[in-house]
Order: structure tokens, then sequence, then C-alpha cells
């Protein structure tokens, strides 16, 4: 499954609902919990995690990402939600 998350405090919630061979997807603010030094960073360590290369250049975090996350773009974001469905998007 496909977790897509747009916000920080989305992500509580989203992490709470995950198994550990689920799919995690920061878009928009959720972005910045890609960050090491973010408190909600931790809640990824157990799942495959993906961000939006355009969300994070737009905000400034491309030096401050961590190992782990892989950066994704549009179409790439796409091809992730037609190989890991069925998806949900939280707010």
């Amino acid at each position: 499954m496909l977790h897509i998350v747009k916000s920080q405090d989305s992500l509580i919630m989203a992490s709470h609902y995950s198994h550990n061979d689920d799919i995690i997807l920061l878009i928009e603010d959720a972005v910045y919990c890609a960050n090491p030094q973010h408190k909600y960073f931790k809640l990824l360590k157990s799942h495959s995690v993906y961000c939006l290369s355009e969300d994070i250049e737009a905000r400034g975090l491309a030096l401050f990402t961590g190992d782990n996350i892989q950066m994704v773009n549009y179409r790439e974001f796409v091809k992730l939600t037609a190989q890991h469905p069925p998806s949900i998007t939280w707010s």
C-alpha cells in the first residue's frame, strides 16, 4: 500500500495505520519530516520512504534529507501509485 502524506501532523496518523512493508510518499509540507533533525523523522525508519523532489527543492531542503529517503519526480510519483495499489492520501 502507498501512503501519500501531505502534512507533518498527518504523518502521525499514517504511521499508526501503516505496515512495515507499506510505502510512504511525503509531499507538500510533509517533506519537512524527511530531515533527520525533525521530531517525526523517527516514524519513517521502518518504511521505504520517498519524497517529491519538487516539494523538497521548493522548500530548500535538498541538503537536509535523510540518507534513507528516496527522491521522486511527478512521473515517478505516478509510477509509485501504479506499482503499489491501493493508495491512501493523508491530508
